[in-house]
């Protein structure tokens, strides 16, 4: 898929998708980028998911602006984060995780590799 030079949408956009992983339901993704133009790995958008709990590796760097709602995120040994409105945050490549979404969730992402 090639990517135009430039790309808008409105943050209050309805129109998602599912985002599956491994064929199942893992949210709700509004695509904004998905693609970098370069050999590198570069993804954009919006995703939001209700309540709920899963554990989660990054696939990829990812950096997340919450935009509504509150998570709790677990990561290895007793390190934990909770995020909520206007909370930025960034993660490693593999970094294993849980999250507990404590209230629906929706994140602007980049993700990068």
């Amino acid at each position: 898929m090639t990517q135009p030079l430039h790309w808008h949408t409105q943050i209050g956009t309805t129109a998602y998708e599912p985002f599956l992983v491994e064929g199942r339901p893992f949210g709700e993704v509004h695509w904004l980028r998905n693609g970098g133009s370069g050999n590198g790995l570069l993804l954009t958008g919006l995703w939001k998911h209700p309540p709920g709990m899963f554990d989660y590796t990054f696939p990829a760097d990812e950096t997340l602006h919450v935009l509504e709602g509150r998570v709790r995120i677990r990561l290895s040994g007793d390190n934990e984060v909770e995020l909520q409105q206007g909370d930025l945050a960034s993660f490693a490549k593999g970094t294993p995780s849980t999250w507990t979404i404590l209230e629906p969730l929706k994140k602007f992402f980049v993700i990068s590799g």
